[in-house]
Formats: C-alpha cells, structure tokens, sequence
C-alpha cells in the first residue's frame, strides 16, 4: 500500500502543470495551501508531498512550480516545524518570490513562548492531554514514549524529532526576524481565525489554538 500511495503522490507530479493552469485560469484571487494534506477547501490550490488527496505534488525543498507574483495569499499550517533547519531560507524565499506584491504569506506553527510559558508555571493541565497521549501506547512503544510523563517531556515532544517529526520550535522573534531577512516588509502576529486575510484565517483549526504561533507576513 506504500508504494501504491507513493506512485499516486509521483502521478499527481505529471498531471501538475494542467491543474495549476486550470486553477489559474479559475480563479482571479489565487490562494495556496502549503502542506494541505487531505484537507481541500473552496477557492484554495493544495499541495501537499505525501497526501494524494492534495490537489498537486509538491516538494518544498525544491523550487516551486509558479511563476513570479502568482499568489494573494500562501498558506502554511503546522509545516514549517518539519521542515529541515537548512532548507528554511529556501523555503521562505520561494514563497516569498511566488508572492505578489502586497501578498500575505499566514504561518502557524507551535509557539515556543506558549510551551516554555506553561512549563516555567508549572502548569500540568496544559500538558496533561500529551502526556495521556503518549502514556496510552506504552504497550505498543514504551522504549520510544517512557520519557514523555511530566512536563518537561511533554515539552520536549514538540522540539524532539523522534515524536512529531519536528525539527524546529519558533518563537515570534525568531520566525519574524528570518521572514524580514528574505524580504518581506511587515510581519503580525496574530490569534486564531484572525488574519489580514479572512479567507486565510477562516482556515485556522480550533483545536491547535491552545498551543499556536500565527503570522502574517507581507510582502
């Protein structure tokens, strides 16, 4: 079945330059979808480099397949963590470059300040449900899960490869800081479901707020 869905993904990488024409030509507000995974919405082109469900095949680590100032808007939930550390300037440069001028470019990702707020309080009930988590598959990986049972392994399942695949965990400084260094000229920081963008807020998840970072990045 791995190799099924892989071929699926590298099909979708041969049919990409007729659905982003199709999309283009649909669409005079073109908004991109970073990472979708399975998750489509109305007026969005998704891309995703493992999902099928994705409308393209994408592969951020290498140039995108727009042309310069193609997009409104880019968006980006929960990805940019995965992404390897070297590969980040590449990452923000492309989409700034796919970016019209005055395009906002919404980012969310977890928040180092929130984590590292709630571990100095003390303050078990935030951690509590990924500590529940990773307790309950003991029986299936306790060797790969034994550590996370305060806290402070709570805390370093979100900087730690080995849990949720990141590799980085952001603050606003840092994140912003690096979005001004590749160009692009106002960086906000915002909550959930608010955006400069309503249509890039809208696609926020409720259930990741408790813990997010969001950005709004101009160009």
């Amino acid at each position: 079945m791995r190799l099924l869905h892989g071929e699926a993904v590298r099909i979708k990488a041969l049919v990409r330059p007729f659905t982003v024409g199709r999309y283009l030509r649909a669409h005079s507000v073109r908004m991109l979808n970073l990472g979708a995974g399975p998750n489509r919405y109305p007026g969005w082109l998704t891309a995703d480099a493992f999902k099928p469900e994705a409308d393209i095949y994408m592969n951020v680590y290498r140039r995108f397949p727009f042309a310069d100032g193609t997009f409104d808007v880019v968006y980006s939930e929960h990805m940019i963590e995965h992404i390897v550390v070297d590969k980040i300037p590449h990452l923000l440069s492309e989409v700034h470059r796919i970016l019209k001028p005055g395009g906002v470019f919404r980012v969310t990702t977890p928040d180092l300040a929130i984590h590292a707020k709630h571990y100095v309080d003390g303050d078990r009930a935030f951690f509590e449900p990924i500590i529940k988590k990773y307790m309950s598959r003991w029986d299936r990986q306790k060797e790969k899960y034994w550590l996370v049972r305060s806290n402070g392994g709570a805390f370093m399942t979100r900087a730690v490869q080995r849990f949720y695949r990141h590799r980085w965990v952001y603050d606003f400084e840092t994140l912003s800081s690096c979005l001004n260094e590749i160009g692009f000229t106002q960086c906000h920081q915002q909550t959930c479901g608010k955006s400069l963008i309503p249509a890039a807020g809208a696609m926020d998840r409720d259930d990741r707020a408790f813990e997010t970072l969001y950005i709004d990045a101009v160009k």
